[in-house]
């Protein structure tokens, strides 16, 4: 059948601005600390605000582009993280608002549509009016204050920073015994003032390039407007000159059209996809997730590290590559955002000598690895290697898989796009490293499997044949067999082709305990708390044991069930545990998991460890538990609703992405699926799940559909083919995208009187 309706762009019925205005953070008090206070960041620059004192407000400066550069050659490896204390970020500075008097109160929101945060302060005998933006596709803040009575006197100061690394500035805090500040020094910043009202501080770093602060502010009939740029440069000192033009420009634009570009950009980044679940909470957390989302991290930009653009005193300056960047970026793949995952793979592109710099020298002829932790800037961190490397840390010097994981997370993105040129310039060609590496240290055991020697299972400890390297290594080698086989390629081609085949199979099974499920590796059992699912990769994300067979659906739960019988551990493991809930088909134990989420989120929905330390990815991942709930795309199949609550009987969603690049819109009504349209972008196959066993389709003129056994649905496209299915019986009519039906009580994230 055919309706010339559904050719159409579904009518999207939202009021975009009323319902992300009902999501938006909002404060009846000032905050006192940085996970508190409203938040704003374009992929680079970013800032936050929270109360010093009675009379002092406070905007961060950051840069993620902002790190130290000292050579890798000289890292001292018996410290711990030598390369975050040389090559991680650094400290830079920030704005404050200095009162004439003491504040008795104080107000803000977060308006996510138009991504501004503004308030309102209070004092006896006045009151201000404030309004911070850092602009979408511009590297500027733009602060503003309007200021009345006894606040009239309120001005902006900034206060620079020594450039050091927040690690050894917390182990100095914290009066350890060891000296991690770096000797000599950065040098101290330094400050001017150009004779166009410009005020500039400058951080020229030891090992070379600078990070510039440039600002520069207007009093215009009592407002006061600020602009302020931060910029990075290595090996050059160009940094300075690009804030100084940034800011120049900001300030000379007409301010209408500057503010509503910035808007544009936000309003049209929320529109490529739509959730709404209706439970009040759950709402407001995914869309402030989707709004950290871009403020982090941009297309091309940077890797979404363990601060994202708003630094803060912790241990944790980089990136960490065992879990958190992989969890921070894999929200955005189903929400069809691909400028939030492709920093991932183009920064892993560019520095491909770092890459292979971060394994031992034999290796690099033909070998890629990360460590646990790297520099931003030019990923070094040397990565560990099967049975040790001298000098690291035991367990450091072991953890070997981390790379192969971010390359599961870029190969997502050549699948949700089937962006090609990815796949042969890209992928296929770091993948094909990546594994090679672990060549070097597989062995035949008394079995004639290929065994591993000992490595490191992510927070927990070190086995021989470690699932955690099993699992990635035998992704790797199936998936570099697949993408061979799409590109045409045989072993004359290839000549690794016979050896992955080998590797296929003759690689040594994850271990199994017939009690407890997945152990972490040979004769090293799952025995206490662990907060990682590191034993567990071949469940989630891999996808390499799925729930299709009674036999591995038993294994997947029997695994689950242990992991989490040990109690609380962390956030992320309540994420986790959510996704391997959905993927059972388990909406309701799904949701129990993420529940166990919400008490270790702080009131701006950011997320801390060990004294208050932040790191980015666990919120997040929520978001992608949420969507694990409402499509999943694995195996050539879309799965539409496959573990939604039933606390949740009201669920839309729309443009949300699959494998094949598929197009997923879908309504659910009291339960029940009320329509599913999917869309092709790049052509193909795939099979459909609608949740419908009895539906009657409408579909563009070239599809082909075919019902299958158990309400599955074969469809044949070329690029721009549709096909929307209903329930059979359904007056065919023209869906439209509208919220879901609210339920729970009304949640706003943020700070309330007591």
């Amino acid at each position: 059948m055919h309706a010339a309706w559904a050719a159409e762009p579904l009518l999207d019925a939202v009021d975009w601005p009323t319902f992300m205005a009902a999501r938006d953070m909002r404060w009846e008090k000032l905050p006192t600390k940085w996970f508190e206070g409203p938040f704003l960041g374009n992929g680079e620059q970013g800032t936050l605000m929270y109360q010093l004192d009675e009379q002092t407000l406070r905007w961060d400066v950051g840069c993620s582009a902002a790190h130290d550069h000292r050579p890798f050659d000289e890292d001292d490896l018996t410290e711990k993280n030598p390369m975050v204390l040389n090559r991680g970020r650094h400290f830079i500075g920030h704005l404050r608002l200095e009162l004439p008097t003491h504040l008795t109160g104080g107000t803000s929101r977060l308006s996510l549509w138009d991504a501004e945060a503004s308030g309102t302060l209070t004092a006896d005998g006045g009151t201000a009016e404030w309004t911070t933006r850092v602009h979408a596709t511009e590297p500027v803040m733009r602060f503003e204050i309007t200021a009345t009575g006894s606040l009239e006197g309120a001005k902006f100061v900034y206060a620079a920073e020594e450039a050091r690394s927040p690690r050894a500035v917390r182990a100095l805090t914290l009066k350890k015994p060891r000296n991690e500040l770096r000797v000599p020094a950065n040098p101290s910043p330094v400050s001017e003032s150009l004779d166009d009202g410009i005020q500039t501080t400058v951080q020229n770093l030891h090992a070379g390039g600078q990070t510039a602060v440039a600002w520069t502010q207007h009093h215009i009939a009592g407002k006061t407007v600020l602009w302020l740029s931060v910029k990075h440069s290595f090996p050059d000192r160009s940094a300075i000159d690009e804030a100084i033009a940034a800011v120049r420009a900001a300030a000379k634009a007409d301010q209408t059209a500057w503010i509503q570009a910035h808007r544009d950009w936000w309003h049209d980044y929320y529109q490529q996809s739509f959730v709404s679940v209706g439970d009040r909470y759950w709402d407001s957390f995914y869309w402030i997730q989707q709004y950290k989302l871009a403020c982090a991290t941009r297309d091309k930009g940077w890797i979404i590290d363990n601060q994202g653009p708003w630094l803060q005193r912790t241990a944790w300056s980089a990136i960490w590559w065992n879990l958190n960047t992989q969890l921070s970026h894999s929200v955005g793949y189903t929400a069809n955002r691909r400028g939030t995952v492709s920093a991932l793979s183009h920064r892993l592109d560019v520095n491909r000598d770092s890459l292979a710099r971060n394994v031992a020298e034999p290796y690099r002829a033909d070998s890629y690895a990360i460590g646990r932790s790297t520099s931003g800037w030019d990923l070094l961190g040397r990565a560990g290697q099967p049975g040790g490397r001298k000098q690291m840390d035991p367990n450091m010097g072991r953890e070997t898989g981390n790379l192969l994981w971010a390359l599961h997370n870029m190969d997502l993105e050549y699948r949700y796009w089937v962006d090609t040129d990815l796949r042969d310039k890209v992928l296929y060609p770091l993948l094909t490293r990546a594994v090679n590496y672990y060549r070097h240290f597989l062995r035949e055991n008394q079995h004639g499997q290929l065994s591993l020697p000992e490595t490191y299972s992510p927070e927990y400890r070190r086995a021989t044949d470690c699932t955690y390297d099993i699992d990635l290594l035998g992704w790797g080698v199936g998936r570099l067999l697949e993408l061979a086989a799409e590109k045409g390629l045989t072993a004359k081609d290839e000549p690794l082709i016979p050896v992955w085949r080998e590797i296929q199979t003759k690689l040594v099974p994850a271990h199994v305990d017939e009690k407890t499920g997945r152990m972490i590796g040979r004769n090293v059992k799952l025995t206490g708390r662990h907060r990682h699912w590191s034993h567990l990769m071949a469940i989630y994300p891999l996808h390499t044991l799925t729930p299709e067979t009674p036999a591995d659906r038993e294994l997947i739960d029997r695994s689950l069930t242990h992991w989490h019988s040990f109690g609380r551990a962390m956030g992320y493991s309540f994420t986790g545990g959510s996704c391997m809930a959905a993927l059972l088909g388990d909406g309701d134990r799904a949701l129990g998991f993420l529940n166990g989420l919400k008490s270790f989120l702080k009131p701006s929905t950011f997320y801390t460890e060990i004294d208050d330390l932040p790191v980015m990815e666990t919120p997040l991942h929520g978001a992608t538990a949420m969507q694990e709930m409402l499509l999943q795309s694995w195996g050539g199949r879309l799965r539409v609703f496959p573990a939604v609550p039933e606390a949740w009987p009201d669920v839309q969603f729309h443009q949300l992405r699959g494998e094949g690049a598929f197009l997923v819109s879908a309504r659910r009504e009291r339960g029940k699926t009320q329509w599913c349209r999917v869309r092709s972008e790049a052509g193909g196959t795939v099979q459909v799940d609608p949740q419908l066993t009895d539906a009657q389709w409408t579909s563009s003129a070239g599809t082909r559909v075919k019902k299958d056994a158990n309400g599955l649905y074969t469809i044949h496209t070329a690029p721009g083919d549709w096909v929307l299915f209903q329930p059979n019986g359904q007056t065919l009519s023209e869906p439209t995208v509208t919220p879901a039906a609210p339920h729970g009580k009304v949640h706003h994230f943020g700070l309330w009187k007591n």
